[in-house]
């Protein structure tokens, strides 16, 4: 129990008075017996009125509250809570209900102000919205109860401790799943490159359309038909891709709420997503601090199995070593793949990532995604109005052209690039992905 907002301020003008009632004694004195008398009076009966009220109101006994989580939340997308809140006690209760949040979640609308009926139930709910990823903890609802005179305050606590995970927001996956694969890729804003022939698996024989070559025209199945029948053909299947993530120092740069970290998470699943659909297995390594593995998988359980094993994931402060990265990636896939090595390059990393990339391609197709960082082309677009700016955009220049310098490095040894702001980076790895998979290059 603790005093209540309006017992204070009655103590408060209590103690006013007082002042008031000692001053009347100097300038007042006829009165000042009369006036002490009334203050003892209104002061007695304030503290018989809040003793009462203390014994009425001290157990708050039949008053019960639950809270309703969803089965997982997103990163950056706010959700509804709900909360049972049941009173089967026999006297109303006014109530100020806050929760214990943990601390990957931000809300809106709390406390909540509530009115309870004596063997009433409401459902009341809030907004929350995830800061980070990972398991979020919450501890148990806090119901600030008023006493009957609103004098005194009962906390109570009630429901349980529940936990939720928070998943990375990579555009909703949940919504593309009752697409096609080209639906999919149209939604995504993904060129679509058709291609027939070599580097292809059969899939069915049928009738012959305008625009068919003359290879995919199966001769024998015409004859036997008495019309044209063509072969028709579909993208290699059980390929597969590797994500080598950078867990590294650079990425916790942050592009607009997210940092570099998050959406590169967010271009990895979906990216994971497209491929899984096209019948590939997708597996994972984390470097520069995180030595976290996942082994290709593939199926319609795959995108949940690596939901699961990278929602808590996190980037950290140490050095990104990509030459002890590809070794390590080396000693533990042996069949060919593509790897898709997601970062934020600088020019610094040349040698380093350069033998990096040099080493992978000997054994599997290499792909370089690298995140570019909104703040330089900002910079560079602001005007130059004094010696500072002009510092700054000097600055900036070089170190673009320094960047692009590397990134030239590595095309020149036919490495595939996907060079593209953070939150860009997931349409990019996805046509990158598509075109490599229509080319029959992977």
């Amino acid at each position: 129990m603790k005093p209540s907002p309006l017992l204070i301020r009655l103590l408060l003008i209590a103690c006013a008075s007082a002042l008031a009632v000692s001053a009347a004694r100097i300038w007042w004195p006829q009165a000042a017996a009369l006036l002490a008398n009334t203050w003892w009076l209104g002061f007695g009966a304030l503290t018989l009125a809040s003793l009462l009220d203390f014994a009425t109101g001290r157990h708050c006994r039949g008053l019960d509250g639950r809270r309703h989580l969803p089965g997982n939340l997103a990163l950056g997308v706010e959700q509804r809570i709900e909360l049972n809140l049941i009173n089967t006690g026999t006297r109303p209760l006014n109530l100020l209900v806050t929760d214990q949040l943990p601390e990957e979640l931000r809300a809106r609308n709390l406390p909540l102000t509530i009115q309870l009926q004596p063997q009433q139930e409401i459902v009341a709910h809030y907004t929350a919205m995830p800061v980070r990823r990972g398991l979020a903890a919450f501890g148990r609802l806090e119901l600030l109860v008023h006493s009957p005179w609103q004098l005194w305050q009962c906390k109570v606590l009630a429901g349980e401790p529940q936990q939720v995970k928070v998943y990375p927001n990579f555009l909703g996956i949940s919504s593309l799943q009752a697409l096609s694969t080209e639906q999919t890729l149209r939604f995504l804003g993904v060129h679509q490159q058709q291609r027939r022939g070599e580097g292809l698996d059969f899939r069915q024989l049928r009738e012959y359309r305008r625009g068919d070559s003359q290879r995919q025209v199966d001769w024998r199945a015409s004859a036997r038909m008495q019309k044209l029948i063509s072969r028709e053909y579909q993208d290699e299947r059980d390929q597969e891709i590797i994500f080598l993530l950078d867990c590294g120092r650079r990425m916790r740069a942050r592009d607009g709420d997210l940092s570099h970290f998050d959406h590169a998470l967010n271009a990895l699943l979906l990216s994971a997503y497209v491929a899984i659909r096209q019948g590939d297995a997708v597996g994972l390594q984390c470097f520069a601090g995180n030595q976290g593995r996942l082994p290709p998988v593939k199926g319609e359980g795959a995108i949940n199995l690596l939901l699961n094993h990278v929602y808590d994931l996190h980037s950290g402060t140490a050095h990104s070593d990509y030459t002890a990265a590809a070794e390590q990636l080396l000693a533990r896939q042996q069949r060919r793949a593509l790897v898709i090595l997601l970062t934020n390059v600088r020019d610094e990393d040349s040698e380093d990532l350069t033998a990096a990339v040099a080493q992978l391609s000997r054994h599997h197709l290499v792909m370089v995604a690298c995140l570019r960082e909104r703040a330089l082309d900002e910079l560079l677009e602001k005007p130059v109005v004094d010696f500072d700016s002009a510092l700054l955009n000097g600055a900036g220049r070089d170190f673009v052209r320094r960047r692009g310098r590397l990134l030239q490095q590595l095309r020149a040894r036919k490495t595939i690039l996907a060079d593209a702001l953070p939150s860009e980076m997931h349409m990019s790895l996805v046509e990158a992905y598509w075109q490599l998979k229509r080319s029959g290059k992977l």
